[in-house]
C-alpha cells in the first residue's frame, strides 16, 4: 500500500558562510507534506522560505537533517543522481517562467521529456496533453517571446506536469502576473489539486496562501 506521506524534511538546518560571518538560514526545520497536498510555504523577504524551497526541491543540500522523499532517503545522494530524481519526480515552476524565448510552447514543454526515459514517439502527444490540460493547445506553436505573462506560466506549468511528477514545486507563481491573471492561475493549481496533484506553493503573499489547504509560515529560518 502507498504511503499517504510523500515528502518529510526532517530536522533541517542550513548555515551559510561569508567570510568569518555564519549565518543561520533554516533552523532545526521539520515538516511533513501528504501525497495530494496543496499546501503553502509563506513568509517574507528572509523568512528561509526560499532556501527550504530549494531543499525540498533537491536544487540545494541542508547543512544538517534529512530530506525523505516517497519514503527514500535523499539527503546524501551525489548530484548526478539528484538530478535524475528532480527530473522524474519534481515539476518546478517559476515567477519569471524560465522558459527557452525562442522556442514554441511546444517545445518548451518537450524538453523535460529529452531527459527522461518517455520514448521519443511519445514526447509531441504528451507535450499535446499537457498544454491541452492547462487550456494553451490553441498557442502551441507561438514562440515564448509572443505569449503573455499568464500564458507563459501555463507553458510553465505544462511543462511541469510532462514527466507525471510527484510534486508540482511553485516559486512565487504569480508574482510577475496582474491580479486577474493570478488569480487564473491559482484556480488551474486547485484544479490539479482536486485530480491528485501534490502541490507547494511558495509565497509571501498570504492571500495566495489563504487558497491553499495547509500553510506553513516561516520567520527568522524558523516555523512561526
Amino acid at each position: 500500500m502507498q504511503s499517504k506521506l510523500i515528502l518529510e524534511a526532517q530536522h533541517i538546518t542550513k548555515t551559510y558562510e561569508i567570510g568569518k560571518v555564519k549565518i543561520e538560514a533554516l533552523k532545526n526545520i521539520s515538516v511533513q507534506i501528504n501525497r495530494s497536498d496543496l499546501i503553502s510555504i509563506v513568509g517574507k523577504s528572509g523568512s528561509g522560505k526560499s532556501t527550504l524551497m530549494h531543499i525540498i526541491g533537491l536544487l540545494d543540500s541542508p547543512t544538517s537533517g534529512k530530506i525523505f522523499l516517497n519514503g527514500k532517503d535523499v539527503s546524501c545522494l551525489d548530484e548526478t543522481s539528484l538530478a535524475k530524481i528532480r527530473n522524474k519526480e519534481i515539476g518546478f515552476v517559476f515567477q519569471s517562467f524560465n522558459l527557452l524565448q525562442r522556442a514554441t510552447a511546444l517545445e518548451n514543454v518537450l524538453l523535460p521529456l529529452k531527459y527522461s526515459n518517455v520514448p521519443g514517439s511519445e514526447w509531441k502527444n504528451k507535450a499535446d496533453e499537457m498544454l491541452e490540460i492547462v487550456g494553451l493547445s490553441h498557442r502551441k506553436y507561438n514562440k515564448s517571446n509572443e505569449l503573455s505573462g499568464g500564458q507563459k506560466q501555463r507553458v510553465a506549468i505544462a511543462r511541469a506536469l510532462v514527466n507525471d511528477p510527484s510534486i508540482i514545486l511553485a516559486d512565487e507563481p504569480t508574482g510577475n502576473l496582474d491580479t486577474r491573471t493570478g488569480r487564473e492561475i491559482m484556480d488551474l493549481f486547485k484544479k490539479l489539486h482536486s485530480k491528485g496533484t501534490t502541490v507547494i506553493i511558495v509565497t509571501h503573499d498570504e492571500d495566495i496562501a489563504k487558497q491553499t489547504k495547509r500553510q506553513i509560515f516561516l520567520k527568522d529560518g524558523e516555523i512561526a
